[in-house]
């Protein structure tokens, strides 16, 4: 059974208890990433988030694009979705870091 970090009504994340990748379940994206591949992500979310919070007019115009590895493709949101996404991220980190404290 996979075992939940963190949800709101946006998405979730989850870790398999086989291959062990965090699983980002977001709307209609979904990923699963090593914990390497995570942070990385959870960063690039982050300073993505902290630019727009700064730059954005209308929070719930999706105009913000996450660039991908894949030639031409981009993942949008609005402020209001990336938020969220954001605090799934940052809630599941702060659980993981815990976990290894108590390991």
């Amino acid at each position: 059974m996979a075992q939940f970090f963190h949800h709101n009504e946006y998405g979730y994340c989850a870790r398999c208890p086989h291959t062990r990748h965090l699983h980002v379940c977001f709307g209609n994206v979904a990923l699963a990433t090593t914990t390497v591949e995570f942070a990385e992500f959870r960063s690039y979310v982050a300073r993505t988030w902290q630019h727009y919070c700064l730059h954005s007019h209308d929070p719930e115009a999706r105009c913000i694009a996450l660039r991908t590895p894949v030639c031409r493709l981009a993942l949008v949101f609005s402020l209001v979705e990336l938020t969220q996404l954001r605090e799934i991220l940052e809630n599941t980190a702060l659980l993981l870091e815990v976990e290894e404290l108590l390991q």
